[in-house]
């Protein structure tokens, strides 16, 4: 890490009046700043000071969400993960390290404007292949909505000016059946899918993926205004997923420090962990 990063991780954690926008003029003014190595507690990804979700990464480079917990209890070495919606790659590298040389982990993201160090974090480790696609219902090409906090960015534009302007990148779409079929990749156990309210989308292109005894455990996150754009509401997540025949999924909120059974599907924003019945007993110890 250079000096001048050292300073601006330092300046940027102080929250001082100012600090967000320097970092923001320098960051557009050097191009050493645009490709920066952060090390997170989940190992070494590269970030763009450009982007804000970054700077925060930057200074708070931990998980406080407890999805690192989930992904440490469920996730084990020879595993077959998915991270979809993998953005900076942060949790892209926990699981490279959780699924070790016999895994493998699928970094999904559409976003062009990330693949540059989102590229480079996946070449840092062999067990990682990236695929630069939309996950979907139907395949072919859609736009993506990118807000200056590229972690908002959504098949849909829901972000209504909270994220700064928002602007539009061509992307293809894919189902994940077919994907996987395609490529010829392996049934994954585990599937990370934080997409800001296409979650259900990834999900209905995945039906024989995740409708089997043997199904993915699921980690997704519910965004109610993310989700509206879509015409959907947090009740139709775990609908669909409890309809889905042969799994039979059990729900699960993810706090920070432990699991908690849904109570209610109306929710506004949450982290959900979903257990099919044959892998519930791995549950207990942190439920």
């Amino acid at each position: 890490m250079t000096l001048l990063t050292k300073f601006l991780r330092a300046y940027f954690k102080t929250g001082w009046r100012g600090s967000f926008r320097l970092t923001d003029i320098l960051s557009k003014r050097f191009e050493s700043l645009q490709s920066i190595l952060i090390e997170t507690e989940s190992g070494s990804i590269f970030g763009d000071l450009r982007i804000s979700s970054c700077r925060g990464l930057l200074a708070y480079p931990k998980s406080t969400s407890g999805e690192d917990l989930v992904m440490r209890k469920f996730v084990k070495r020879g595993d077959i993960v998915f991270d979809v919606g993998a953005h900076l790659g942060f949790y892209t590298v926990l699981l490279s390290e959780l699924v070790g040389e016999s895994g493998e982990v699928y970094a999904v993201e559409p976003n062009r404007e990330l693949l540059n160090c989102l590229t480079k974090t996946v070449h840092l480790r062999s067990n990682i292949k990236l695929f630069p696609v939309a996950l979907s219902k139907n395949s072919g090409k859609v736009k993506l909505y990118v807000p200056e906090d590229y972690s908002m960015a959504s098949l849909h534009n829901w972000t209504e000016g909270i994220a700064g302007e928002v602007h539009e990148v061509d992307c293809k779409a894919q189902k994940l059946d077919d994907l996987i079929k395609e490529e010829k990749i392996p049934h994954p156990n585990f599937i990370k899918c934080d997409v800001e309210g296409a979650e259900l989308s990834v999900f209905g292109g995945a039906i024989e993926t995740l409708n089997c005894v043997d199904a993915p455990v699921l980690l997704f996150e519910i965004n109610s205004s993310a989700a509206k754009a879509f015409n959907k509401t947090s009740d139709c997540y775990f609908e669909f997923l409890s309809n889905l025949e042969k799994p039979g999924y059990n729900f699960f909120e993810v706090l920070p420090d432990r699991l908690k059974e849904v109570e209610s599907t109306s929710l506004n924003y949450a982290n959900i962990l979903a257990i099919p019945t044959s892998k519930l007993n791995s549950c207990k110890e942190i439920s």
